[in-house]
């Protein structure tokens, strides 16, 4: 199972290429590359994003404790959901609001709204309306007030690196490592702003496609293994801040580091053959050289001989920017939220201890 711990890694590298976009009036790779480090720069924006879960198999579990799901159960209960999110987002003064909602179909199409609020010391987080779960009406709307400080203390931590900026620069300086070991001719294309399945309405400069296919995925195996993931390994393994942000042990990007450098014959056999990326597409369109538009779709199987594991994932996802490096007006902060505390009280309470 290592070697799928060592995949899971190493593909959520190969995807933060998905915040990458495309500028005007510029060769394909290179307007690729420059509005991945414009719009990742950018102090400030709204967002709003869509991602549909298509395809999700998982095996069924020998062995697996009845009282629980099994894997191929609960890819039957997320099959088909669809996540949305609306986001503001301002770096001084940092503060990034968010309105999340989920959708699950096989739940008998339950709907989760979750609004939270992220500033650089507090988050807070709106209390859902879920009665299955018997949560009181009275909570129902109200914020939860959490302290950011006190939340890593009690995780052991320095800090929660919630910071958004510093997320931003470590998904920039990834993809731009990433990026750059890519032919231009093998995956980047222009596309026709008609064809590109924008927004009514929207105007662009330029539509760029990256893509990764059933024809040029030995290639991509080969540029990632010997190119791009020593360098991806060597930036987070030296940025503390990076390795927090994307919640990975220093320790696993060692024992991935090792195996490259011990195993990688072995290391590209499993990629190729047992982890495979049938599609990986990835469509941006921009005015004035950010970001303001992008969709994609993505299709992975994996296998691993050793647990019998055969898994796909397959989803698509859309984004459109707005409001790019210009004034976000927010609401103000709630002044009658809850803190943990308060919230067990109003629990016990209820219950009558």
């Amino acid at each position: 199972m290592k070697q799928v711990k060592q995949a899971a890694i190493i593909t959520m590298i190969i995807l933060t290429m998905i915040i990458a976009g495309c500028s005007s009036s510029a060769p394909p790779k290179t307007a690729f590359e420059a509005a991945t480090a414009k719009t990742a720069a950018a102090e400030s924006y709204k967002v709003s994003m869509t991602m549909q879960l298509d395809e999700l198999e998982f095996p069924d579990a020998g062995g697996v404790d009845a009282s629980l799901f099994s894997p191929a159960q609960v890819a039957g209960i997320v099959k088909d959901a669809t996540i949305k999110a609306d986001v503001a987002y301002s770096s001084e003064p940092m503060r990034a609001d968010v309105k999340l909602e989920v959708i699950l179909p096989g739940m008998m199409d339950m709907k989760l709204a979750v609004p939270m609020i992220i500033t650089e010391k507090v988050m807070y987080v709106q209390v859902p309306s879920l009665p299955m779960f018997g949560i009181p009406e009275s909570l129902v709307g109200k914020y939860i007030e959490f302290d950011l400080e006190e939340l890593a203390k009690q995780e052991g931590v320095d800090s929660l690196n919630l910071n958004v900026a510093e997320q931003q620069k470590m998904v920039q300086d990834l993809s731009a490592a990433l990026l750059k070991h890519f032919d231009e001719k093998t995956y980047f294309s222009t596309v026709k702003a008609e064809e590109a399945g924008l927004p009514e309405g929207l105007k662009v400069d330029q539509v760029v496609k990256f893509a990764i296919n059933a024809d040029n995925y030995p290639q991509t195996v080969e540029t990632i293994v010997n190119k791009a993931l020593p360098e991806i390994l060597d930036i987070l393994m030296n940025n503390k801040a990076y390795l927090e942000s994307a919640g990975i042990e220093k320790a696993d990007l060692e024992e991935v580091k090792t195996s490259l450098e011990t195993n990688k014959t072995e290391l590209l056999n499993f990629l190729q053959n047992d982890l495979k990326f049938n599609v990986l597409e990835i469509t941006g369109g921009i005015k004035d050289k950010y970001l303001v538009y992008q969709n994609g779709k993505i299709s992975v199987q994996m296998k691993d001989s050793e647990s019998g594991l055969d898994a796909k994932f397959g989803g698509s996802f859309s984004a459109q920017y707005s409001e790019l490096n210009k004034k976000i007006e927010f609401p103000a902060l709630p002044t009658d939220a809850l803190t943990p505390d308060q919230l067990a009280e109003e629990f016990g309470g209820m219950a009558g201890l």
